[in-house]
């Protein structure tokens, strides 16, 4: 009686184990196309968690607003920050036919590999890298930029990729605003607490003046209103500025 109340205790034990493995895959046969935020959740990005959730909207349920339209469509989508691949493998999920790409400073986050999701080494404000990543004549549909949050490394990453590698008409995503009005290394010892910090260059001051971003966005939005640059619009939510790009016919 014991031997076989063993081997049945064991055979939970294997199908339980199995069903841990493959919950995902059969979550999604079963929903054909999940929402984006239900997806995050599933792959586990903090894009999908409370602290990147206002008035019941996530990033993800905001995103969702913009990349509907892709969802289907063969686009390349960059993302600047990796640490362990969630959001890389969130995006891959919903964007069937897209290739997702990822550049990181952290060389550990080069193991977050997969078939269509792609990663290459490197500091966002560092303009030789940000040029060649991925090969020059890649353009990208969507940018995300969860890097460092580090003011002056975001308006480089910005002022180079926006102008340079979005495609015409893209989407580029500024995320977690709230850390530009925060000293980073003096209040929270980002280099030490913050994964990846410590591989950037030790000159380089962490310590945030939201003064920064608000000369940068005034300046944007000043071109935009005197029917200037490249930029369609502005659109800000609670720790996050979205920016599409004008449209442009080729040649122009």
């Amino acid at each position: 009686m014991k031997s076989q109340l063993k081997k049945l205790l064991q055979r939970i034990n294997v199908k339980r184990s199995i069903w841990k493995r493959k919950s995902k895959d059969v979550f999604l046969s079963i929903v054909n196309e999940p929402k984006l935020s239900d997806l995050g959740k599933i792959y586990g990005t903090d894009k999908a968690d409370q602290n990147h959730t206002f008035n019941n909207l996530s990033y993800l349920d905001i995103y969702e607003k913009y990349f509907q339209e892709y969802r289907n469509k063969n686009i390349s989508i960059l993302e600047i920050g990796v640490r362990s691949g969630d959001s890389l493998r969130t995006w891959k999920s919903y964007f069937k036919h897209g290739e997702i790409y990822g550049i990181d400073i952290d060389p550990s986050s080069k193991a977050s590999e997969e078939e269509r999701i792609r990663i290459e080494i490197g500091s966002q404000d560092n303009i030789s890298f940000l040029k060649t990543c991925f090969g020059k004549e890649t353009e990208f549909d969507i940018i995300i930029d969860d890097g460092s949050h580090v003011n002056s490394m975001t308006i480089k990453s910005f002022e180079y990729l926006f102008n340079n590698r979005l495609k015409s008409g893209g989407i580029y995503i500024i995320e977690d605003l709230k850390a530009s009005y925060r000293k980073l290394q003096t209040n929270l010892n980002v280099i030490e607490n913050w994964p990846g910090m410590k591989y950037n260059d030790p000159s380089i001051n962490f310590d945030n003046d939201r003064k920064d971003m608000d000369d940068f966005f005034a300046e944007k939005i000043k071109k935009l209103d005197h029917f200037q640059g490249n930029i369609l619009c502005l659109h800000f939510w609670s720790m996050i500025c979205v920016i599409i790009k004008t449209r442009q016919e080729k040649g122009m």
